[in-house]
Order: C-alpha cells, then structure tokens, then sequence
C-alpha cells in the first residue's frame, strides 16, 4: 500500500480545519478536487476517514490515527523545506575546503574571514595535508574544494587560478649568502639544499623553476614539516626555499635571512581546485563566486 502524499494533504488540512473550504482554499483548488483527494485515500486504505454529523465532518477512530501520523508527516516536510531554503540561501550548510598546512596559517585565514562576513551561518571546515594529499582527497569526494599550489592534475580535476604567492631562498644568519644582496642560481648548485617532501606542491614549482635556468641542486634532505627545515637551515646545515609569510618572525630575530636571486622571485601559482563532475553545493558556489569577483 502506497499513501499519495498530496492525497494525505488534502486529508490532513481538512481535518485539522474541520472543513472542506477551508481545506481547497488553502490548496488553492476547488471543494470537489478535494473531495476526490479524500476518496481516492479512502479507496486506497479501504477506510472511512470521516463521517457527517449534520453540516459538520468528524473523523473516524480510523481517521484520527492517520491524523496523528500525517501531523508528524508534514512537521518533518515543513523542516525539510526551511532546511533546504535555508542551505539554498545560505542561511546554514556547511564547506569542506582542503589545503597546504603553509596555506592554511597564512593566506586562507584572511580569505575564510571575508567568505564568512558576507555567509556568517555557512560552517567551514578547514582540512591540511599535502597538495598531493589534497588533490587527491578530492577524487574521493572527502572536499567540496581545494587552494593548493599548482601540480601535475588529473583530467578529473577543474583548475581556478587563484593567487601567485612568494617563496624565498633562506640561509643562516652566519651563512655567506647572508652578507650579500644578490646571489646567481648557478651558485646553489653546490649548496645543500633541504626541501619538501614528495607530493608538495612547492617542491614540485621550485624544482621546475630551477630546472628552467638548467640548475640541478644538491638535496641534502627531504621533510614534510616546515618548522623542521627552518631549525635545520637555522643551525647552517642547509639552505631552503619556503613560504616567505613562514620566515617572517626568524628573519626578524636575525635567525635567518632571506637573499634576492638575480633571476627573480619564485611566485608558485595557487588554484581553486574541485572535481570536474562535482554538482557544487551552494556553499561552495558562492566561495567560488566571490573569488571570481575579486572580493575576496
């Protein structure tokens, strides 16, 4: 047996308004197409629902337990709809965003601020891993999207550029780099270099850069933690290409100094990334929205 759900509408308000009138104005549809709702509920119950007494409808014992459920039937379809308007207008919902650690200290925290002055209700959830991690994860459906420096993508994957963002070559305050200006990437080439680990994309972005001036440095080390390579490279046991917002507080205190390179910065492209096939939520629609507007 399969209850109609707007045969138990038609039901349900005109028992509740104890008439039929009330119960097509409300439906905006005519007293008979009402009526008919009703009997076709009846035929397909193979119960009567109502009774009349005199000018007045009463419902049957059969009636009131059907009026118990369809009451909390049309509780939970009215919760429904202000969910759904609510997550369609970004009243509530929520955003998975995967990104770099790096990433997720210093540039999405400005960017997740702005999105959440204009959607305060929207939940975010910041996830970090490794951009290959990420990128990765995002084939899994566990992101709605991903910030992360540019790789190698996958044809499954849609690319937004986003930002270009600095990263410096950094040596120890006692290291010869440290007393000049200017330095030729030709000289690194017999320098130690300790850089990220596999998957991350600013290893990916610096190698291809030196690779580009033909210079193929000496790795001395490989580390997935950031802080890691920033004591190591302090102690003068390497130097280190990073996230120039990442060494601010040591080239402060005069731990580590950053040195200009002839050939000019290092910018590694970040991108919006999300799966191609993906059916964005509202959420995440808008995210993309203000980006390409260029407000946040």
């Amino acid at each position: 047996m399969r209850v109609n759900l707007n045969q138990l509408r038609s039901f349900f308000l005109v028992a509740r308004e104890g008439s039929i009138t009330k119960a097509a104005e409300a439906l905006y549809v005519t007293q008979p197409a009402v009526t008919m709702q009703i009997k076709a509920l009846e035929q397909d119950l193979d119960l009567r629902l109502f009774r009349k007494i005199g000018k007045h409808l009463e419902m049957s014992d059969a009636g009131r337990i059907l009026f118990a459920y369809a009451e909390r039937i049309f509780e939970i379809v009215e919760e429904m709809e202000y969910t759904l308007k609510g997550y369609a207008g970004l009243t509530q919902g929520s955003l998975v965003i995967g990104t770099t650690r790096s990433f997720a200290r210093h540039l999405m925290p400005g960017l997740i601020s702005r999105f959440q002055a204009r959607y305060p209700q929207v939940k975010i959830y910041l996830k970090v891993g490794s951009t290959q991690h990420i990128a990765d994860g995002l084939l899994e459906y566990k992101y709605d999207l991903s910030i992360i420096g540019r790789l190698p993508y996958r044809s499954k994957l849609n690319v937004v550029p986003y930002t270009k963002e600095e990263f410096c070559l950094v040596v120890a305050a006692g290291h010869p780099f440290a007393k000049r200006d200017t330095i030729a990437l030709a000289e690194i080439k017999t320098e130690s270099l300790i850089i990220r680990e596999e998957g991350s994309g600013s290893r990916y972005a610096i190698l291809l850069w030196l690779s580009s001036f033909d210079v193929t440095p000496s790795v001395l080390m490989e580390a997935e933690s950031v802080e890691f390579i920033k004591e190591y490279t302090i102690k003068n046991q390497g130097i280190a290409f990073l996230y120039k917002p990442e060494i601010e507080l040591e080239e402060r205190l005069g731990l580590l100094k950053t040195v200009k390179i002839k050939e000019g910065p290092i910018l590694i492209q970040t991108d919006i990334v999300f799966r191609r096939d993906a059916d964005l939520s509202p959420p995440a629609k808008a995210f993309l929205e203000l980006i390409e507007s260029g407000e946040v």
